[in-house]
């Protein structure tokens, strides 16, 4: 039976809809570092559309980073956050660095960001246990799935992207970036998730390949031939796989293993 809200922590009881501007502060300085940290290695002005993957990727993990050390849950937080966001990023663009922004940037930004912002904190309350009552007892905990791919995207997309800025990797040498993404993905899941939750990264994984298939094609202008996609969808998910597996027993073995409902 999954635990009730006044389960939670102090946080969860009476004044818990009260919105925790520090956590709203956290959330926009973590993100602004990291914005902070890639403008200064990478040359965006080559590449706009990767300009704003970034901007996307870096709210994805401030909003994840916050929902996984806050106490309760932060969710509403991480979407305020991402908005404080962009109106700053909008402000020092255009004032500072004397950027154009496109007017569909700025209508699309009030939905999208704080939508990928509260993508990012779901899966971190879930990696934090917060969300335990989404556990059901079933054969494939699709939560967990989704955790995995969002996790799983953002671990191969800023692996590449410093690999590509920073190392200069080929297209042949970023495929061990992201094979490196699903085996640690598959661990984090395995590791954090109640129960058993090894089959989840491995469908995730999946999925993944198509993501990243999408990204190499934005951001090294080509795609790898079909033999590599079909070798890359076999590897992800036995790597995925092989991760949670480890995950799972360096969980049992640690002795802070969470059990799902229906587990006994």
């Amino acid at each position: 039976m999954a635990s009730s809200s006044s389960d939670k922590g102090p946080v969860a009881g009476a004044g818990s809809d009260a919105l925790r501007w520090s956590w709203i502060g956290s959330g926009v300085l973590i993100g602004a570092v990291l914005l902070s940290l890639f403008t200064s290695i990478m040359q965006f002005s080559e590449k706009p559309a990767v300009a704003g993957f970034v901007v996307v990727l870096s709210i994805v993990v401030a909003g994840m980073l916050v929902g996984y050390y806050s106490h309760g849950e932060t969710i509403r937080e991480t979407a305020v956050a991402a908005l404080c966001l962009v109106v700053l990023v909008g402000i020092i663009s255009t004032t500072l660095l004397d950027v154009a922004i496109p007017t569909f940037v700025w209508f699309i930004s009030p939905f999208l960001v704080p939508g990928m912002a509260m993508l990012g904190g779901w899966a971190g309350e879930l990696l934090q246990g917060t969300l335990e009552e989404a556990y059901e007892d079933r054969l494939v905990d699709w939560p967990w799935v989704f955790c995995s791919i969002v996790l799983g995207f953002t671990l191969s997309a800023y692996a590449v992207l410093v690999g590509r800025e920073v190392f200069d990797v080929t297209l042949d040498q970023s495929l061990w970036l992201f094979a490196g993404s699903f085996l640690i993905t598959g661990w984090i899941v395995g590791f954090y998730s109640p129960g058993n939750t090894m089959v989840e990264p491995a469908i995730a994984a999946a999925l993944m390949v198509v993501l990243d298939a999408g990204f190499v094609i934005l951001w090294f202008d080509g795609l790898p031939a079909a033999d590599i996609l079909a070798k890359g969808f076999g590897a992800g998910i036995v790597l995925a796989l092989v991760g949670a597996v480890l995950g799972e027993l360096v969980q049992r073995k640690a002795g802070r293993r969470r059990t799902a409902p229906g587990d006994g």
